[in-house]
């Protein structure tokens, strides 16, 4: 897979190392030997992994694009007395100054990540329901999950082609102003 579009070095390495990874984990897992819950374990372990590669491909299109998420904030806030009420909606009062300000990489969720690219035509509907979709199976196999944490071998073919399919698709989508 060509990576040469990731400039970064250490990024690309370390993607390309965690690629190795979950393929040396799927190809393992079709050993005979396996029992099942090393064959569930490995199968969530390369969900997690497929999404966290997606996601640092998405986060790095985001930034060579020169893209801003922005975030309103109150600052210098001042209650207002009692006479001035709001009987609609129960709170205080109060007077502040908006503020917007750009969002840091750790304040974005990898789903708002995905509505912005696509709002800004860098991925296509399709590929956002099928990355939203993958990120509810990811977040069924987290370990604080209750109830979830299965996932199919589908569910990991789907995931990797969707990973493919974004890998060779990003670096037409790479555009700076």
């Amino acid at each position: 897979m060509d990576l040469a579009f990731i400039v970064d070095h250490s990024l690309r390495q370390r993607i390309e190392d965690s690629i190795e990874y979950i393929y040396t984990l799927y190809e393992d897992s079709k050993q005979s030997d396996k029992n099942e819950l090393y064959i569930t374990e490995t199968y969530r372990v390369i969900i997690l992994y497929t999404v966290s590669i997606i996601e640092a491909v998405l986060f790095y299109i985001y930034e060579k694009r020169g893209s801003v998420l922005t975030k309103t904030e109150y600052k210098e806030k001042e209650y207002l007395v009692e006479t001035y009420r709001n009987d609609k909606v129960p709170g205080k009062l109060v007077i502040a100054v908006e503020r917007v300000t750009d969002k840091k990489e750790s304040e974005i969720s990898l789903k708002e990540l995905i509505q912005f690219l696509c709002t800004e035509n860098v991925i296509k509907m399709e590929t956002e329901e099928k990355l939203l979709s993958l990120i509810k199976t990811r977040n069924s196999v987290h370990l604080r999950q209750s109830g979830g944490g299965l996932c199919s071998v589908d569910d990991v073919d789907d995931a990797l082609q969707l990973l493919v399919y974004v890998l060779t698709h990003a670096p037409r989508s790479i555009v700076t102003s």
